[in-house]
């Protein structure tokens, strides 16, 4: 009956310093599990927060690239209309120099513009002159028409410059545009790359909590 009694009490203790090492990793599983549960959440909202950043920089991205569709547009219709416009002078201006040629009347050298200012005012008269009361003849006019020569040349020439500054004003207006997309384009794809380590990292810590639950079922158990 001693011998039995110490049996037992050997057994009591054994079973007892069992139950007590199995509670104690069972309040370690419980503390595993509710600290992977929180760092599931820090990830989670972390992985929110990153997506509506990439869902931003996309949207300014299609912003920007509206805006410079829209302002390529508006410079390629200026350029026409001024293209079309310098056109029309050309034709016009050489139109009337044809006709005096052919009349045989020299009109000299076609002046253009200086800093805007026209070379040569043909139409001055002093107000003390007297009116021509002479008849007048094919070349009476020649002075006038060599006045609005040079008025369409120098229009022509600012329209030409104003094309020439608006390909300048267009071509930096792409390369500032180029150099923001790219540091869009890189920010996007490092928020991407952030998105799918958060996703791999909740992921795993998924998996842990998954292995601690049963791990704690199985201390349980016991």
């Amino acid at each position: 009956d001693i011998d039995k009694r110490d049996e037992c009490k050997d057994t009591y203790t054994e079973i007892e310093s069992t139950v007590k090492d199995l509670s104690w990793k069972i309040k370690k599983n419980e503390a595993k599990i509710d600290k992977l549960e929180k760092l599931i959440a820090t990830h989670t909202e972390e992985k929110l927060k990153t997506i509506e950043e990439i869902e931003s920089v996309t949207a300014q991205m299609e912003a920007m690239t509206k805006q410079r569709n829209q302002e390529n547009e508006a410079f390629l219709a200026a350029k026409k209309d001024d293209q079309d416009a310098i056109a029309l002078l050309e034709a016009a201006r050489d139109a009337l120099s044809k006709y005096y040629k052919k009349i045989k009347i020299e009109m000299g050298p076609i002046q253009g513009s200086v800093k805007g200012v026209l070379v040569q005012k043909p139409f001055a008269v002093s107000e003390n002159q007297a009116p021509d009361a002479t008849f007048s003849n094919k070349g009476s006019r020649k002075n006038e028409t060599k006045g609005v020569l040079q008025l369409m040349t120098m229009l022509i020439e600012d329209l030409q410059d104003e094309i020439k500054n608006e390909m300048k004003e267009e071509e930096e207006t792409q390369l500032e545009y180029e150099a923001e997309m790219k540091a869009a384009k890189k920010l996007k794809e490092e928020l991407i790359e952030k998105k799918v380590n958060l996703e791999e990292t909740i992921a795993k810590r998924e998996e842990d909590k998954s292995d601690e639950h049963a791990d704690m079922g199985k201390n349980q158990g016991e």
